[in-house]
């Protein structure tokens, strides 16, 4: 008789790590109490007694290591994310800073670079700076150069806007800096950042700006290079994991040295060991990104199960790589990309053979079956996470891959080949390079025709489901041996319980106003209002595109009914960063030397109704919306134009409007604000504020 759990030690392992190191950022994000750890120490003890009564060896060993490992999680992101908020250098001051490149970039604005072994006035600084650049920063500097300059220092937080700064947190970011005047530079010799810059210069020298970015994020899994309209159609296919260096990236290199090797008659230990160094070197040119390291103690391991004899298991693998991983640094639980990478190996993992076994059931051949059994069961357990993290995942997702994933993975073949050809002999590397340059440009002009930014889905969130989510994909793979009739049982109601969760976290009642107050970084910050059959996005400053999209894509807008720009006349160019389309534009006042609004009916009414809803400009920082006799004003200065509303969602502190509730977009201590708690939702319904 099989039994009911195929239980694998590492895997608990991994899974008490995990949980550990989870609830150790929940209590600091809570702000919860640490004593009830205290409770752990009878409940392991308990435990232990049970198994040396039963003589189970194997499992006091495996709970003597996985209470230590939950220990180990718990405390290590917990004591980190404490000292983290403890920083030596005052906010708001100017330092002459001096440190060396770890990583250069791009973002919209210009160029950045982070800092490791940072002085600050000639003292040692506790962590790491995140730099911005001005378009005329000084001397040119790179990866490993040694940079000095003086700068304006303000500190990094932890979490803002309901957002957690995992990759801050993860490299110990504690500082956000702004040079004062030009820096100089030092070379200085970066081993694996060295042959990085090679292989860029290579590549931006040998082909063209869009083509060259894409390959360059295909080899080493910076995106920084790639234009965000770019991305975003990768992304909306679904096919963006192509500039994760993982599996896909290290099985194809692994797979091509080991060939190499055995062609070569090299002894199997010293094939093992070569390729091993290969791969761990592959990463490190990539970063050692969590998702590459992750791929490369893999395939470690499946070389060892390989020289013992032993029968690999990918499940088994996955939690030695997570463990290694999380050993390295616990934080690494909070990196979104380290999530889609675990969950999406899993999902293959837990899910590939029984839709494989299913899909040949049916008699779909072979090796089709394979590969959509792959491509599914990734896509089923990356599902919430894709949805938590962008706000959609997309319909075109498996077909895409089914499709594309072949041709990507030929391409980074050849693309990897030359590069390496062009690296050993650079004269002919414009004559190497030529070669994928050619398939990779098709491939961009064929995701910009396919449009997979219409078929979407957005709208929700699993919230607290997504736990249920994965106990039911547990039960429903061949890890856990339920009879097939028991299974059928299992899955139509498994689906409808999450289903339902879902729908209900998401569900706003007809005949309901929904509001939405949410913002970012700087002075940009926007309101939905939600109706039945409309959505009205208020916006205020200039906020990117990026975020404009993220709240319209979580609250199932693809384009908004009409949009409202707060702010003084410079901020009706707003329009043109907001990155959204509308036939309708409402603003207070503007310049007739400024219209931005091509395609788009300005409307300059003061009072005027959409869908039902009472929209009143007061001037052109206040507004006031009105619907089932309640009130929402919007305000974005210290003076608001009115006195009265229901919920008054405020850019800084005020005691001039009488009201209900209020919220605040900025930090505000004591009040309920966005910064603290993320974006903020209320209804109205049958003449009550609800949220």
């Amino acid at each position: 008789m099989k039994k009911l759990v195929n239980i694998r030690l590492a895997v608990v392992a991994a899974f008490g790590f995990g949980i550990g190191a989870y609830l150790g950022f929940a209590c600091c994000y809570y702000s919860l109490t640490y004593a009830w750890t205290i409770a752990l120490v009878p409940v392991t003890a308990a435990i232990l007694i049970i198994f040396i009564i039963k003589g189970k060896t194997r499992y006091i060993a495996l709970t003597a290591i996985t209470a230590a490992l939950f220990v180990t999680g718990f405390f290590g992101v917990a004591f980190q994310i404490e000292d983290f908020s403890d920083k030596m250098l005052e906010s708001n001051n100017s330092y002459t800073i001096t440190g060396v490149v770890a990583e250069k970039g791009y973002t919209d604005d210009g160029e950045y670079i982070k800092l490791k072994d940072v002085t600050a006035d000639g003292e040692e600084a506790d962590g790491r700076m995140y730099v911005y650049l001005d378009s005329e920063y000084g001397e040119y500097c790179d990866i490993g150069y040694t940079v000095t300059f003086t700068g304006t220092v303000y500190h990094s937080q932890a979490y803002a806007y309901g957002v957690v700064s995992s990759t801050r947190l993860i490299e110990n970011l504690r500082y956000t800096v702004y040079p004062e005047d030009e820096l100089s530079s030092e070379y200085g010799y970066s081993f694996f950042g060295s042959i990085n810059i090679k292989v860029r210069e290579l590549i931006f020298g040998s082909m063209d700006g869009d083509v060259a970015a894409v390959a360059y994020g295909m080899l080493t899994g910076n995106t920084e290079y790639v234009d965000t309209g770019t991305m975003e159609y990768f992304q909306y296919g679904g096919v963006a994991h192509v500039f994760a260096v993982s599996g896909l990236h290290i099985g194809l290199v692994f797979a091509a040295v080991t060939y190499l090797l055995k062609k070569l008659r090299v002894n199997k230990y010293l094939s093992a060991v070569l390729s091993v160094v290969f791969i761990f070197f592959y990463a490190g040119v990539c970063g050692f990104t969590l998702s590459s390291v992750r791929a490369a103690v893999m395939c470690t391991v499946l070389l060892a199960v390989r020289l013992s004899g032993g029968k690999y298991d990918s499940l088994s693998a996955l939690a030695i790589a997570f463990i290694a991983i999380m050993l390295v640094n616990p934080l690494n639980l909070l990196s979104a990309g380290f999530q889609l990478s675990v969950s999406a190996v899993a999902g293959i993992a837990t899910l590939s053979r029984i839709i494989e076994r299913a899909l040949v059931k049916i008699k779909i051949p072979q090796k089709a079956a394979s590969l959509v059994s792959v491509s599914l069961s990734a896509q089923l357990g990356t599902f919430p996470i894709l949805l938590s993290c962008f706000g959609y995942v997309s319909y075109a997702t498996l077909l895409m891959n089914i499709i594309f994933v072949p041709v990507l993975s030929s391409l980074f073949t050849l693309l990897f080949v030359f590069t390496v050809l062009s690296l050993i002999i650079q004269p002919l590397a414009q004559f190497f390079l030529v070669i994928p340059s050619a398939p990779l440009s098709f491939l961009l002009s064929l995701l910009v025709r396919i449009k997979a930014e219409n078929v979407l889905i957005s709208g929700f969130e699993f919230g607290w489901f997504i736990a249920p989510y994965y106990a039911v994909v547990l039960l429903l793979s061949d890890k856990v041996n339920l009879a097939s009739k028991v299974k059928a049982v299992l899955f139509p109601l498994g689906v409808a319980l999450v289903s339902l969760g879902v729908f209900l976290s998401a569900y706003t009642p007809s005949g309901s106003l929904k509001i939405t107050a949410t913002a970012w970084y700087g002075d940009s910050s926007a309101v939905l209002f939600q109706t039945d059959n409309s959505s009205v996005l208020v916006i205020c400053q200039t906020p990117s595109s990026y975020d404009i999209s993220i709240l319209l894509r979580q609250n199932g807008v693809n384009e908004p009914d009409a949009i409202i720009i707060l702010g003084d006349e410079d901020s009706v160019l707003a329009y043109n960063t907001c990155g959204k389309t509308c036939g309708d534009i409402y603003v207070y006042y503007t310049n007739p030397a400024i219209q931005p609004f091509t395609g788009a009916t300005v409307h300059y009414a003061q009072s005027f109704y959409i869908d039902g809803v009472k929209y009143t400009f007061f001037d052109y920082g206040n507004l006031l919306a009105e619907y089932g006799g309640m009130s929402v004003g919007v305000c974005m200065y210290e003076d608001p134009a009115f006195f009265f509303c229901d919920l008054l969602i405020s850019e800084t502190y005020t005691e001039a409007v009488f009201t209900h509730r209020t919220i605040y977009f900025r930090d505000v201590n004591d009040y309920d604000n966005i910064y603290d708690l993320g974006d903020l939702q209320f209804v109205i319904r049958n003449g009550k504020l609800y949220g």
